[in-house]
């Protein structure tokens, strides 16, 4: 009996392994299958595209319109369409993409309103579909940021993150600002980088868009984001991210003092001095941002009991002209700490032509 039981036990354990081997195997087959067609539909679909953009407007009549929509309105035919689309942005003049892109306009503002009714995940696909846009074609859709807008209602990360490319990519200030607002308001979290450098893209006059944005109530999260991408700008705006120095909030206060380090100006420097001084966490960039600014104040931050201020502090003075008396009363300075910390950085430089022999 016992004998009877470990049989049909045995009997099972191969059944169900020879089942999933040959699931296994249906599969992949399946899946290849489905991988080659999808290659062959995605071809094809590729060269459609090229004749009718070399043709344009010829090709696009009334016939291709209601064809394309029937196409696009579905998930699949737009990720076809998004697919080819990307591999004939190499393939052709971006004019004849241009050119495309506006003679259909009308069939793809009539497919943005039926992805509004759809889930998150299409709604992101006909987002990052817009973010393709050609620079040339943008003015054309401007509008379309106004209805992307419905598209973050009920969303994913990956979709609010697909509507934001295509405002950047639409350049339209109005739309994007609300967007943010609204991320915002329903506090959905969006990673601080993909904005700051997001926003990089926009095809606006960014500088114009910082000052609006700025101007807008915004908590320190959002503050800091706006501070790291002005950072980024040629533009100074100083005048705005000055007074975030000293809030002693952390993040914002970071963003702040990174901020002066690109951008020099002259009435940050005691701010950075006091925020040096006070040997808090924000002290450590405060002195690798005061290399910028040439003070022998720096000195007394390598007696900080952090070794990170003290470390900095050493980069910074490396910044800095000195004759070989002060770099000897440096190196002998009485705080062994201090002393060793300096000797150790200007060791590690070697000779730079910095110090004045």
């Amino acid at each position: 009996m016992q004998q009877s039981v470990v049989s049909m036990i045995l009997f099972l354990y191969i059944f169900i392994s020879v089942a999933l081997l040959f699931f296994n195997i249906i599969y992949m087959l399946s899946s290849g299958t489905k991988s080659k067609v999808m290659k062959y539909t995605i071809r094809r679909e590729m060269d459609e595209q090229r004749s009718i953009m070399e043709n344009v407007p010829a090709m696009v009549d009334q016939r291709y319109r209601r064809r394309l929509y029937r196409k696009i309105k579905n998930e699949y035919g737009l990720l076809i369409c998004v697919e080819a689309l990307e591999k004939n942005y190499g393939r052709l003049e971006e004019d004849n993409i241009t050119e495309y892109m506006i003679a259909c306009r009308n069939v793809i503002f009539d497919a943005a309103a039926v992805y509004r009714k759809k889930e998150a995940m299409e709604r992101a696909l006909f987002a990052y579909f817009i973010s393709l846009l050609p620079e040339k074609a943008v003015p054309e859709y401007y509008r379309m940021g106004e209805l992307l807008l419905a598209y973050l209602d009920h969303s994913t990360v990956y979709c609010r993150e697909n509507v934001l490319q295509a405002l950047y990519t639409l350049g339209n200030e109005n739309a994007l600002i609300r967007a943010l607002q609204m991320l915002q308001e329903n506090r959905w979290y969006h990673e601080p980088k993909l904005l700051s450098d997001g926003m990089l893209h926009y095809r606006g006059d960014k500088n114009d868009l910082a000052r609006r944005l700025w101007n807008q109530k915004w908590g320190d999260q959002m503050k800091t984001v706006l501070i790291r991408f002005m950072t980024r700008l040629e533009e100074d705006m100083s005048d705005l991210v000055l007074p975030e120095l000293e809030t002693g909030r952390n993040e914002l206060c970071f963003a702040a003092i990174r901020y002066f380090a690109t951008h020099i100006n002259r009435e940050a420097e005691p701010v950075l001095l006091k925020i040096l001084r006070e040997d808090g966490d924000t002290a450590v960039a405060a002195a690798q941002t005061l290399g910028n600014y040439p003070d022998e104040s720096v000195k007394e931050a390598l007696h900080s009991r952090q070794w990170d201020v003290r470390r900095n502090s050493a980069e910074s003075l490396m910044k800095m002209k000195f004759s070989k008396e002060e770099i000897a009363r440096l190196c002998s300075d009485e705080d062994r700490y201090a002393r060793e910390m300096f000797i150790y950085v200007l060791e590690s430089r070697g000779k730079t032509g910095c110090w004045e022999q």
